[in-house]
């Protein structure tokens, strides 16, 4: 009787020594460096380093909770809707039966990594800042036992500042037409007037600045010798720019793709008398986030 049980103990110990894990890497923090203008995803890498020190494969399956215990497959920074996607180079899988598992197997006296990627899968304009949440990642076996302490993981997202500016000839969304670099009058006469748009938007308060190459006046091209112009003015959104100096807006687009759209207004001064031939000034339109 004391035989049998002795032989039972030990292979009950041979069992619990079967998967003997070491962890080699730890994702202590995942960054995603996030640009919600840019075209094509962001993503931050998330690279868990294992070792087998036992003869048998480890069956492992790997899942994330939050601080209450309540398991995370996706989650929310900053508005910005993340969700973890296994890179199955590295032999990590989804879990057809366990939503949020990832099952990985590791044979007996190796090393591996199993790795996976946070990947945006909802896009959104959050202000310009850091967004993080804490959450832990579980290592356990095929029964559900633990065998590694949880792991402690932060998970952020950067948004710096960012702010683009386009040129249109009519209010729209951007890329829904042709950007505008030249404002054309055609035969001048006094009062004549034309209208562009300039769309903004950006993740933070930004400073739309202009400045006039001429100071506010269109110098005819080409003469040397005799100075003859055409002055005119500008109204951004229904405010007047001065033109004889550096002139700043401050604006604070809606954090959306769509931004905002302001109205240029340009309006020739008096035509009498000038010089026949083209005349041309250069404005620089330009925007800075805060």
């Amino acid at each position: 009787m004391s035989l049998a049980l002795a032989a039972v103990l030990a292979l009950a110990a041979s069992e619990a020594r079967a998967c003997d894990l070491a962890l080699t890497q730890s994702p202590s923090t995942v960054v995603i460096n996030y640009n919600p203008f840019a075209i094509g995803p962001s993503s931050g890498a998330i690279d868990l380093g294992l070792k087998n020190q036992g003869d048998e494969a480890c069956e492992l399956r790997l899942s994330f909770v939050d601080d209450g215990g309540a398991a995370v497959s996706s989650l929310a920074l900053g508005g910005v809707g993340v969700q973890f996607r296994p890179r199955e180079a590295s032999g990590l899988q989804t879990s057809d039966v366990e939503p949020g598992v990832f099952r990985y197997t590791l044979a007996g006296k190796t090393t591996g990594q199993a790795q996976m990627d946070v990947a945006i899968v909802v896009d959104a304009v959050p202000d310009a800042g850091t967004y993080a949440s804490d959450l832990k990642l579980l290592v356990k076996d095929a029964d559900g036992t633990a065998l590694l302490a949880p792991i402690p993981v932060r998970m952020q997202l950067v948004s710096t500042p960012r702010a683009q500016l386009n040129l249109a000839g009519a209010a729209g969304a951007f890329g829904s037409g042709s950007s505008v670099e030249v404002v054309d009058f055609g035969d001048a006469s006094t009062g004549l007037t034309r209208r562009i748009f300039v769309q903004v938007r950006a993740n933070s308060p930004s400073v739309i600045s202009i400045k006039s190459e001429h100071g506010g006046v269109m110098r005819r091209q080409g003469d040397v010798e005799t100075e003859s112009s055409v002055a005119y003015a500008v109204e951004l959104d229904g405010a007047l720019v001065d033109l004889t100096a550096p002139w700043t807006k401050e604006v604070d687009p809606p954090r959306t793709l769509a931004g905002m759209s302001l109205p240029m207004l340009f309006t020739l001064g008096t035509v009498r008398d000038q010089m026949a031939g083209r005349y041309q000034d250069v404005i620089a339109i330009d925007i800075s986030p805060h």
